[in-house]
């Protein structure tokens, strides 16, 4: 029997599907290019060779919280559009009610944007004093000698600079 080349099309279309599923289950990049040596238990230390292009950093991630990340934002979209929807015809109505009066709405909405500035800037503040000394040191120490090292040493340009963490076989001895 003769394959059409919309049966074509469906086949190739469920295989990017069921490939792209098991990239995200998997925890690792969605395009299916691996940049780092991270594992799914493991994070990434190097940049592979033949990587070309900036790496970003959640390349070095290890697969579980890639794969955390994607399962709670997944959920919190799924669950969104449930309640959403669950009653339209009340959505409707609030919607309306919020459109009608924006005054009311804007009022309701200036102080959870208070909240939230004062939030995002004592965090703010609390990740820079806390880092303060680490990016001193790749910026004074660490990214010049990288740079200068790479080459030599056979690296690709973008390996993180950052300090490795010992492995497990180098503990136990």
């Amino acid at each position: 029997m003769a394959r059409t080349k919309f049966d074509k099309q469906v086949d190739e279309s469920a295989d990017t599907l069921a490939r792209g599923l098991a990239r995200m289950l998997a925890g690792r990049d969605l395009d299916g290019v691996r940049r780092t040596d991270a594992t799914f238990w493991r994070p990434g230390t190097r940049v592979l060779p033949k990587v070309e292009g900036k790496v970003r950093r959640r390349s070095y991630k290890p697969g579980w919280r890639r794969l955390s990340f994607r399962l709670a934002l997944g959920g919190g979209v799924a669950e969104s559009g449930y309640l959403t929807t669950r009653d339209l015809d009340a959505t409707r109505e609030t919607l309306t009610e919020l459109w009608e009066s924006r005054e009311a709405a804007l009022a309701a909405l200036e102080p959870a944007g208070i909240g939230a500035a004062s939030v995002l800037t004592v965090g703010t503040a609390t990740y820079m004093v806390l880092t303060r000394e680490r990016r001193e040191l790749m910026r004074e120490w660490v990214r010049p000698l990288h740079e200068a090292l790479h080459q030599p040493l056979g690296l690709a340009e973008q390996t993180d600079p950052a300090p490795l963490p010992p492995r497990p076989e180098e503990l136990h001895r």
